[in-house]
């Protein structure tokens, strides 16, 4: 049994195609997977309570709800909210901030003016305290973010988003914001909006052409300026580490800069230091709060800062009013790419191989090879077809109809048959026979294994399960345990 286990480690190690059962078929049947552990330790992290703590978000890209699969879903406005009201029960006398780095809103298109709309009602309910700019929210051009954000008084800011033609700041470059510490000093914050220079950024409107100037060379404008008149001058950042780092060598008098870019995380989950400036990136989609508690010494000193990444996961309460809208967002955006797909012509179902235009250099075209559904196969495979049944990937896109996800690209991929595949699934409208994982989602078209049964076809590594059943969305898989449920 030893040798046998360590001989399919070495084939998954090589990457090769070949699945070696390491365990003898069970007499009992499996026992479903076990749920997620619960998150050690408390939902506020310990310790003595704080002068003031600065909760702040980036890069959601649209996430009102939570991200990923439901088995694991981290984030969401609902969630959000809920953590603020969690840390300000723990540490009553403590100030709070709230602040957003950028791009928070979701894509072009009527589905992400919806999310964007309602992030921005989240944010405004949660009195967020400044709001930097990013590319993301201008995306769409100048004129729709105004009429997205008419009705919204949130502080948007942004030292470097500029009129190309006057030279003046599209939006305030700064905000300020003044506190009442628990010992009863005054302080002010103020937080200065930059973003990563990008020469092709170029959105224009009547009268007006909006472009990213130098964030070195608007820091050099605004952080002087900024620097008497606060007690903590914090930096809100959409920008990568080494732009970051040219900024802070340039200018000196930053306390603390929050950034967002991509997934980047910092390592061990709390601050960093580029120079000697202390930096916070907590990654994307809304899955994480970042958290900086700061306590201020005499005046004159500098202040000291911890930082910690909050993980939204399901063991965070979310807020009732602001959950309410992230279910109304789900569903309201789930009925936009419904109607889309009822509004879109009727496939024809191929019957066999299908000429399409070829990428390649090569004058053949490619084809497509259409999937035949699980009903073909259990013509010669009853037994397989049978534990198939069984499963739940053959119920996969019905989890996604009673979370009124399965009109979501993000979520249908891993719960149907060929998605975005030539000939794969489309929508429950178009194509309802692809939906579920069938036995062609992991192994491929059977077309030409129809037409020819001999030729060598459905090799499955155990790589290509954890194309969908990732750390995030599925934390608990172990592939010898979830193999016995499906063993065939």
């Amino acid at each position: 049994m030893r040798k046998r286990l360590q001989i399919w480690l070495v084939l998954m190690a090589a990457g090769l195609g070949v699945l070696v059962l390491a365990e003898p078929r069970q007499t009992e049947p499996p026992t479903a997977a076990p749920p997620a552990a619960a998150r050690p330790g408390p939902l506020v992290p310990e310790g003595p309570a704080p002068d003031l703590a600065i909760l702040y978000t980036g890069n959601a890209v649209g996430y009102v709800e939570p991200c990923g699969c439901p088995h694991n879903p981290a984030g969401g406005l609902g969630r959000r909210a809920g953590y603020a009201l969690l840390f300000k029960q723990k540490y009553p006398g403590t100030a709070v901030s709230i602040v957003e780095t950028g791009d928070f809103a979701g894509d072009p298109g009527a589905a992400g003016r919806v999310k964007t709309r309602n992030l921005l009602d989240g944010m405004s309910q949660m009195s967020y305290e400044a709001l930097n700019l990013g590319e993301r929210e201008l995306a769409a051009g100048l004129e729709e973010f105004e009429k997205q954000t008419e009705g919204f008084t949130l502080p948007f800011i942004s030292a470097n988003l500029v009129d190309r033609l006057s030279g003046e700041n599209y939006r305030a470059p700064y905000v300020l914001r003044k506190h009442t510490l628990a010992s009863g000093r005054a302080i002010t914050i103020g937080y200065l909006g930059l973003n990563g220079l990008n020469s092709s950024f170029v959105k224009e409107a009547t009268g007006r052409v909006v472009i990213i100037k130098d964030p070195i060379e608007a820091a050099r404008r605004f952080v002087p300026e900024l620097r008497p008149r606060v007690d903590l001058l914090v930096v809100l950042a959409n920008i990568n580490p080494r732009e970051l780092t040219s900024v802070l060598s340039a200018v000196p008098g930053i306390d603390l800069v929050l950034a967002s870019q991509g997934t980047r995380l910092s390592p061990g989950s709390t601050l960093e230091r580029i120079g000697e400036v202390p930096v916070f990136y907590s990654g994307d989609q809304g899955k994480r709060i970042g958290e900086v508690r700061v306590t201020f010494g005499p005046k004159g000193t500098a202040p000291t800062m911890i930082g910690f990444q909050i993980l939204l996961t399901r063991d965070v309460p979310p807020e009732p009013k602001l959950q309410a809208l992230v279910d109304s967002t789900i569903a309201e955006v789930n009925e936009i790419n419904r109607k889309a797909a009822a509004a879109a012509p009727q496939p024809v179902v191929p019957a066999g191989r299908v000429p399409i235009p070829s990428d390649g250099p090569s004058s053949q075209p490619a084809t497509v090879m259409p999937y035949l559904t699980a009903e073909v196969c259990v013509t010669c495979h009853a037994s397989e077809h049978e534990v198939y049944q069984k499963s739940a990937h053959a119920h996969a896109l019905s989890t996604l109809e009673a979370q009124k996800q399965d009109y979501n690209p993000e979520c249908v991929s891993c719960h149907v048959t060929g998605f975005g595949k030539p000939g794969g699934f489309v929508s429950s409208r178009q194509t309802p026979q692809l939906a579920g994982v069938q036995c062609e989602a992991c192994h491929g078209s059977a077309f030409e294994h129809v037409q020819d049964p001999q030729k060598p076809f459905g090799n499955v590594p155990p790589r290509d399960c954890f194309t969908c059943h990732t750390k995030e969305n599925s934390p608990d898989f172990v592939f010898f345990k979830y193999w016995q449920q499906i063993k065939h």
